[in-house]
């Protein structure tokens, strides 16, 4: 059967899926990817905090899957699975180097489609834009509020400049419509980030 990797962005909309992803995840139809502190509420098999500050307040985390991360001293502080990390403008197609790209869904990318094989990527709670809540705790999880002041970082998506994270993202884009990567669903409607085709999560979760 097809792997299919779920990304699970902390913005405001993953709390609407939040049931429709558990589901899917219970029948064995999707593997899980999370970041950040969305293992408080899933059920996951990946899990990818980029931020080594974020470990100093959250590590260990507990939980039956599999952690991972770029930095050597978090790894062995905390026994988690280490993949050098290297800056490329996408993903890396060598599965023994993790792309950093600045983000924790983009690491998670890089894991369901590089280390985990996944025949196919979606993402859902990637909203990618401020609407006076950036993270989804106050509307999903049982710890409501934003993370603590020094984890928070209110970078632009998109620049004055043209650079950020969104057309970052189209480098990723441009590898899938290559074939050097699976193909990428936003599964996030509303999402500002438009270079993936977006869709509905059962239109591509279904493994029949």
């Amino acid at each position: 059967m097809p792997k299919i990797g779920v990304i699970l962005g902390t913005g405001p909309s993953l709390a609407l899926v939040a049931d429709e992803l558990r589901e899917l995840k219970a029948a064995g139809k999707v593997m899980l990817f999370g970041i950040n502190n969305t293992y408080n509420d899933f059920d996951l098999d990946v899990h990818i905090a980029c931020d080594p500050k974020w470990h100093d307040i959250y590590s260990p985390v507990e939980g039956d899957f599999d952690r991972v991360h770029w930095d050597l001293n978090v790894c062995e502080k905390y026994g988690y699975r280490f993949i050098q990390g290297i800056w490329l403008d996408g993903l890396s197609t060598d599965p023994d180097y993790l792309s950093l790209g600045h983000a924790s869904g983009w690491q998670a990318l890089q894991l369901a489609a590089v280390q985990y094989r996944c025949e196919k990527v979606l993402l859902v709670g990637h909203d990618m834009r401020y609407n006076g809540q950036r993270h989804y705790f106050s509307g999903l999880s049982e710890v409501a509020g934003e993370y603590p002041q020094a984890l928070r970082k209110h970078s632009l998506f998109l620049k004055p400049d043209g650079s950020g994270l969104l057309p970052n993202y189209s480098h990723i884009a441009a590898q899938a419509d290559r074939g050097e990567i699976p193909p990428v669903y936003n599964c996030t409607q509303g999402s500002a980030m438009t270079c993936f085709p977006f869709a509905e999560i059962g239109d591509y979760a279904s493994l029949s």
